[in-house]
């Protein structure tokens, strides 16, 4: 699979809820850096994120806006709609309307992601965080 095909199917998965399809992107050994929970290694780490995002939205989106793919590198510019397992939006709280941008930094080798880091603001993901808030 071309850079491009494996990060295109990747928010595919993430929008499809396909996550068991979204697990076959990565290798075994991948390594990360994601805004809320820090640094990961292994595909284990992200056999268990699929139960706190499964569980801990009601709705989760990323939409690429922007896609860029220079040799085994890959950067996406997305907007979030989501929802935390309440129904509360992944949202600004005094903007509301405001989109939710972040971006994701991939790395790939031999059609699988080995590297990947998530980049955004944590403020409109307090929903999520603090599952209490409503």
């Amino acid at each position: 699979m071309e850079v491009r095909e494996v990060i295109e199917r990747y928010y595919d998965c993430v929008n499809r809820g396909d996550w068991s399809q979204w697990l076959t992107l990565f290798s075994d050994d991948v390594a990360g850096d994601e805004q809320l929970a820090g640094h990961f290694s292994g595909i284990d780490v992200l056999r268990g994120a699929i139960d706190a995002i499964s569980h801990g939205y009601s709705r989760f989106n990323m939409y690429p806006q922007r896609i860029v793919v220079e040799g085994d590198a890959a950067c996406v510019v997305w907007r979030c709609d989501a929802a935390n397992a309440a129904g509360t939006a992944i949202a600004y709280p005094n903007e509301p309307q405001r989109q939710v941008i972040g971006a994701n930094f991939f790395q790939v080798q031999n059609g699988r992601i080995v590297y990947m880091r998530t980049i955004h603001d944590s403020l409109p993901f307090a929903p999520f965080v603090n599952q209490s808030q409503s």
